[in-house]
């Protein structure tokens, strides 16, 4: 089973995908793993109990720690990313890094989650070796969103 780290989870993003990944049975697909970067050795969350082996909150900023993971998920934030993610890459990880910053998204090996309108996108990154996910700017993604049909349908050039 895959060991997911999950950091920024209580904040308003994190907290709405924790929700969301509860109601969806997503916590029965890996093993969680809970960090924070203020409340290190805190309880982890109840809500994903018969999955979570760490019961301790674990330190966002111990590569160790993260080195261990197979994917990362953050919603931390872009100064989090900023300092943790090349560090951790040029310590050797090459598990799968999702975030929801901006900090990322203007990097060449960085590919825009938004599936409904670049699946495909998304797939031939995954069969390339692609390892670093990140979410689009809300409003845009929004509105591709809604192009992205237009698009479709051939209604828009």
């Amino acid at each position: 089973m895959k060991k997911v780290g999950l950091i920024g989870w209580r904040g308003m993003v994190g907290s709405v995908l924790m929700q969301r990944m509860q109601e969806e049975g997503d916590f029965a697909h890996f093993e969680p793993v809970f960090f924070s970067t203020s409340s290190a050795g805190g309880d982890a969350p109840k809500f994903a109990p018969a999955t979570t082996v760490e019961t301790r909150l674990q330190n966002a900023y111990d590569l160790d720690a993260l080195k261990k993971l197979d994917i990362i998920v953050t919603c931390q934030g872009g100064d989090y990313t900023t300092e943790i993610f090349e560090k951790l890459r040029a310590a050797g990880w090459s598990g799968h890094w999702i975030d929801a910053a901006s900090s990322l998204r203007m990097k060449d090996d960085a590919v825009i989650i938004l599936d409904p309108v670049n699946m495909d996108v998304i797939k031939r990154s995954l069969t390339a070796g692609g390892r670093n996910w990140i979410g689009g700017n809300c409003t845009v993604s929004c509105m591709l969103m809604g192009l992205g049909a237009l698009f479709n349908a051939g209604l828009v050039e």
